[in-house]
């Protein structure tokens, strides 16, 4: 639990801990000389309570910095796999996230950069080693140098280039060397003379492009390049027969350029990792190919260059009226937005470009397509036969800017063949290469190059976190407004200004009711049998100020009730920190509303209705008080009819409270629902258990017990068995000796608590069997601390019987059956752990065992018993007037039994204190009130009864 992580920066967390430091100590000097303690004794309690609370409110605050240290002493040694927890908002927070980030890019690195070595040592390896085979051949003899052999080795020679060139490329783009250019390109133009380009590749696949004419600002070069590269990866991992499409379409701001083929497509696990280098989903396919897998790497590398970004999605399947296949998407900054041509180039080795533009109606959409779908059909193909030698063609310097450049690279290994032309077709092969002019790429501008500008490195300004971080939160749902209003309604109406009753229901009912759709859709993993049994026992609670008007009953079981629906929102309590966390839910999730309702109320403020309903009313008022006042001067009837209206009625000086009712109802409401939306965390208990040997918790039980058994010993002997021990030992009579030390018995059964918490918390056995002797001697010690309750209990009664039950020997009481159960509740528990169950329930039992029990003290009736007991012990003539005269309307009945003048006496207290002189409006309704003022009503109190003194000692007999 680390209580500060809300806070944004880590000055305020220290500012708050050294205030809330120096309250404490203040606080402990102040009760330490209204004690009396000595100033030596006051200085060292505060400063050890200072250090408490130093330690509980910056727990978490440095534990990050240490983390860091040592993480960063790991990644010195070369291993990356170590993070930082970081969960605070501040400064510190933020650097162990940074850290984190850092720590797996560095890991991410050095893993490329392995795979890197090894990919490129096996690519170089490869090519090298063939040209190696085809020289030794000559030199040795086996291979004559002819044309076939030479082509051979001209081939591994290009291979080696085209993967140079590809590094080179790389290194650039990575390094900055290689700035972008950009200037207005005509896409169409572009798309076209790459598909051209494309369709060399393969003869049975054919390349589509549907581009109509747009442009954008872009460097012509370099996105020639990434059209090659995917058109290029998208031909050679098409079936034969295929079809490659590239299309393209403005969507607001962007455009975006798709590749789609209709081969195996990629994996959607492995989508995001095909930008990276020598990446190969089948590793002997693309080295058969003769891919390096560095083509997706370079095509990302220039569209980021243009602050743009690529991915790869499916295209749709081949049974819903798709192809299948694989979907390149690059999405670029449109600064220019062409207008839409659509126009479709089908593309077939050796045929050119066509263009045809169809007849299609223009689409009104914000995303606008640049794509015209047409009908494939067959185009008759000339005859084509490659040239068997292999094409000399230089590699380009595509990504460096160095020379001209006619025509994007296929980034892959294939090379482009010649073409023999049919006789007198008049195309030649510059035709086929560069397409006709209109589908030409556009020139390089003539501009000077931005390569010679000096790079301009801008400094990082560090933005701090706010103060209070916008945490992650639910969405609002629609009708949480209204219903927070309706409820915050029923909360001003229902609710009394003097006492509980009825009102107090139903607004928690309304309340209820105003929570309760919010947990609807979250019914199956939320609505569990802790979470009903928790609310029907909170409205239990509620419903005690039906018939219970004592405010020392009343007032803790309603403060329960609302820790206890709390604790059944949140869903939380399989733990000791969840649990508190859990019944504070509610309360600490109103510090989260100004962030939850910002939209909602926003949405209000900018609603066409609100302006208009405030203008209109504002003028309403302003006519009416002109013209009220102008027709009160002009007549005197109507202004004595004005005057009546406008006289403030009763409930005027109440409304400020109301308004505040309205608005505390209202903001619980909405904290209720965004804790039903937004459960509390489950916080990880830490493990604070050490090793101890044996001995060191073992003779101290054993001890401890051994003390215990002897105690219940002389309990059975002496309050069991009679009073001529007490005589002969204690020099007490048995009436004083079992009226005291009742107190002193509750206090060792609360610290026998405390021990055994502690030891499960704190307590790890060294060895495996020791769990049993623990655990045993644990449960001995609460099965001797029951007995120690009997005792105290039964000295309790003793005592009642002596001097009759009080309001605090009542509270005693309950507690000391409280105490019981819990006892038995722990030994169930420690039950459960020696069978290896798990005893997650056990917080949550003592939540409900806690509930349970002043629901019941509460039924019992505790201001009824002490009336019957003061009278039954006391008499009249001992009888405590001042002490029964502050009781309860629960009491009248029993205290209408006495005789007068001292009925008359109590009871006229008791009407006072109580106000049952005054009738009760509806929405405070109590069984109890009704029930005294019809026994008033019965017997009358005396007007002027004779009370006796304090001086005069009592009423006579």
């Amino acid at each position: 639990m680390r209580p500060l992580d809300f806070l944004g920066r880590i000055k305020v967390k220290l500012g708050i801990v050294i205030v809330l430091t120096v309250v404490t100590a203040f606080a402990v000097n102040e009760v330490g000389i209204g004690a009396g303690w000595p100033r030596d004794a006051r200085i060292a309690v505060a400063a050890v309570l200072a250090l408490i609370m130093v330690q509980l409110l910056a727990m978490g605050m440095t534990r990050p910095l240490r983390e860091m240290a040592a993480a960063a002493q790991t990644i010195a040694k070369g291993r990356y796999g170590l993070r930082v927890s970081a969960t605070s908002r501040d400064e510190v927070g933020e650097l162990a996230r940074a850290f984190n980030a850092m720590a797996a890019d560095l890991g991410e690195v050095d893993r490329q950069r392995r795979e890197l070595v090894a990919n490129v040592s096996h690519e170089l390896r490869t090519p090298i080693a063939g040209l190696q085979a085809v020289l030794e051949n000559i030199v040795d003899g086996v291979s004559t140098p002819d044309l076939g052999t030479l082509g051979t080795a001209l081939a591994q020679t290009q291979r080696l280039g085209r993967l140079t060139t590809q590094l080179l490329d790389l290194s650039r783009l990575d390094s900055g060397a290689r700035l972008i250019e950009p200037e207005a390109v005509d896409l169409a133009s572009l798309c076209h003379q790459a598909a051209s380009e494309a369709a060399f590749g393969r003869d049975d696949v054919t390349v589509v492009s549907t581009v109509g004419e747009a442009s954008l600002s872009a460097d012509p070069a370099l996105l020639a390049q990434v059209l090659a590269n995917l058109l290029d990866n998208a031909v050679r991992h098409s079936p034969p027969g295929g079809t490659v499409r590239i299309a393209a379409r403005h969507a607001g701001p962007v455009v975006e350029i798709s590749v789609i083929d209709q081969g195996p497509g990629i994996p959607v696990a492995e989508r995001t990792r095909v930008f990276e280098r020598f990446s190969r989903l089948d590793a002997g396919r693309a080295a058969g190919a003769g891919g390096a897998g560095l083509g997706l790497a370079i095509a990302k590398e220039i569209v980021e260059l243009h602050d743009g970004s690529i991915s790869v999605t499916g295209a749709p399947p081949a049974g819903s009226g798709g192809t299948g296949g694989c979907r390149m998407v690059v999405t670029l900054p449109a600064a220019l937005a062409g207008t839409v041509l659509p126009a479709v180039t089908e593309t077939r080795p050796g045929a050119g470009t066509a263009p045809r533009t169809p007849a299609v109606e223009p689409v009104t959409e914000t995303a606008t397509e640049l794509v015209t779908e047409p009908a494939i059909g067959p185009v008759a193909e000339p005859a084509i036969g490659p040239v068997t030698e292999p094409a000399t063609e230089p590699a380009t310097e595509s990504a460096t800017g160095e020379g001209a450049r006619r025509g994007p690279e296929p980034a892959s290994d294939v090379p482009v063949r010649r073409l023999a032309q049919p006789p007198g077709s008049g195309v030649t092969k510059g035709d086929i290469m560069q397409g006709p002019a209109s589908e030409q790429q556009v020139p390089a501008s003539a501009g000077p190059s931005r390569q010679d500008e000096p790079a301009r490195t801008v400094p990082a300004v560090y933005v701090p976190p706010p103060i209070f971080p916008r945490p992650e939160l639910p969405g609002v749902p629609d009708w949480l407004l209204p219903a927070a209003a309706a409820v915050g309604l029923v909360a001003t109406v229902a609710l009394p200004d003097p006492s509980t009753g009825l009102g107090l229901v139903l607004t928690a009912v309304a309340l209820g009711a105003a929570i309760f759709p919010a947990l609807l859709p979250l019914r199956r993993g939320r609505l569990t049998p802790w979470t009903v049994t928790f609310g029907v026992l909170a409205y239990a609670l509620v419903s005690l100020t039906l018939y219970r008007d004592t405010d020392w009953v009343v007032a803790p079981a309603l403060l329960l009730a609302f820790g206890i629906a709390a604790l059944g929102l949140s869903g939380a309590g399989r733990g000791w920190p969840g649990l508190l966390i859990g019944a504070a839910s509610v309360a600490l999730s109103t510090l989260l509303l100004p962030w939850f309702l910002a939209t909602p109320l926003k949405r209000l403020r900018g609603s066409r209705r609100v302006v208009p309903v405030l203008a209109g009313t504002a003028i309403t008022v302003v006519l009416l008080s002109v013209f009220g006042l102008l027709f009160g001067s002009a007549d005197a009837v109507f202004h004595s009819y004005v005057s009546g209206l406008l006289q403030a009625p009763e409930w005027v000086d109440r409304l400020p409270s109301r308004v505040f009712l309205l608005l505390v109802f209202a903001v619980l409401t909405c904290a209720g629902v965004l804790v039903t939306l937004r459960p509390a965390a489950e916080p990880q208990a830490p493990d604070l258990r050490v090793r101890l040997d044996r001995a060191v918790w073992m003779m101290p039980l054993t001890a401890l017990n051994l003390l215990f058994a002897a105690f219940v010993a002389v309990q059975i002997t002496v309050l069991f068995g009679g009073s001529r021990r007490v005589l002969s030992t204690a020099g007490l009579t048995y009436a004083e000796y079992a009226r005291s030390g009742f107190f002193e018995l509750v206090t060792v059964s609360v610290f026998v608590l405390g021990i055994v918490a502690a030891s499960t918390m704190l307590l790890r056995p060294t060895r495996p069997g020791d769990r049993w002797p623990l655990t045993v001697l644990l449960g001995l010690l609460c099965a001797l601390t029951l007995v120690v309750l009997a005792s105290a209990l039964h000295r309790l009664d003793l005592y009642t019987d002596a001097y009759g039950l009080s309001r605090l020997r009542a509270a005693v009481a309950a507690a000391i059956w409280w105490l019981a159960a819990v006892f038995v509740v722990v030994i169930a528990a420690g039950v459960a752990r020696l069978t290896d169950a798990r005893v997650t329930w056990l917080p949550r039992m003592l939540v409900l065992l806690t509930g349970v029990t002043v629901f019941t003290f509460a039924v019992w009736n505790p201001e009824a018993r002490v009336a019957e007991t003061q009278m039954a012990v006391r008499g009249v003539s001992l009888l405590d007037q001042d002490y029964l005269g502050d009781l309860g309307p629960e009491a009248v009945p029993v205290l209408d039994r006495l005789p007068e003048p001292a009925r008359s006496c109590v009871l006229r207290d008791v009407v006072s204190v109580n106000r049952l002189d005054h009738p009760d409006p509806w929405n405070a309704w109590n069984l109890a009130r009704v029930r005294a003022r019809e026994v008033l009503e019965r017997h009358p109190v005396l007007a002027r009864p004779d009370c006796p003194s304090r001086d005069d000692g009592g009423y006579p007999d």
